[in-house]
């Protein structure tokens, strides 16, 4: 098999990628129970809810996806995995440097860090149809902006609300920061060389797509710190 058919294949997505989110999903758990008295409420909610949802979106995205034939829904659910994807990272960047905020307002301000790839990507689109016909090239965008997004956070809005933030709070903050900075680069990469004609850039992409679905929730129950206030 080829590097792109080894990319397409049902055995890489959800063969691969939907055991190593259930995997995620466990040591969430395992956080979850060890800390049922030390850990704040919003961190055991979210590494239930996270590691739930990411297991559900291996499950119905992919090369076997049960709703394959169902055109219609098959985007819609790819389109809000997508970001789902990215506002579990949001949501947890303004808990923790902002912990005394409204949730309303907490919830409101993730949405609308997590909608902006994807409202820049339909805007790009519109302007530019020919370009963004190839597939590819609206991945290679929606990362690039995701890339910058992450890169403003931990350039800019961390060191801004450094002052305001508990030390351990702030470590976790820049750790996520770094993991979707590193993940995002890693896509960027990987579409970059394989739009530029090399096939083993298929197999380098597997590397973010491991951290997205596999690691990231139990990177979190792993790095969190005990006795967090968040």
């Amino acid at each position: 098999m080829t590097p792109a058919e080894i990319y397409a294949s049902p055995w890489h997505h959800p063969g691969t990628l939907l055991p190593l989110a259930v995997v995620g999903l466990a040591v969430a758990l395992a956080r979850r129970a060890q800390g049922r008295d030390t850990d704040p409420p919003f961190l055991r909610a979210w590494l239930l809810w996270w590691g739930l949802e990411i297991v559900l979106d291996a499950s119905l995205t992919g090369f076997a996806s049960p709703l394959h034939g169902h055109p219609g829904a098959e985007r819609v659910a790819s389109i809000a995995f997508v970001i789902l994807g990215d506002l579990r990272a949001y949501l947890l960047l303004e808990r923790l440097t902002s912990p005394s905020r409204a949730w309303s307002s907490t919830w409101a301000r993730a949405l609308g860090w997590s909608f902006v790839a994807s409202l820049a990507v339909a805007g790009a689109t519109l302007v530019a149809p020919a370009t963004f016909a190839a597939t590819r090239h609206v991945f290679l965008f929606y990362e690039l902006v995701s890339l910058g997004l992450f890169a403003a956070w931990r350039l800019a809005i961390l060191p801004r609300r450094a002052p305001a933030t508990d030390a351990p709070a702030l470590g976790l903050a820049r750790a996520v920061a770094h993991f979707f900075l590193a993940q995002y680069a890693l896509w960027v990469t990987s579409d970059v060389l394989i739009l530029s004609g090399v096939d083993l850039a298929y197999l380098l992409r597997l590397a973010p797509n491991v951290l997205y679905y596999g690691c990231f929730v139990a990177f979190v129950a792993w790095r969190a710190p005990r006795g967090l206030r968040a």
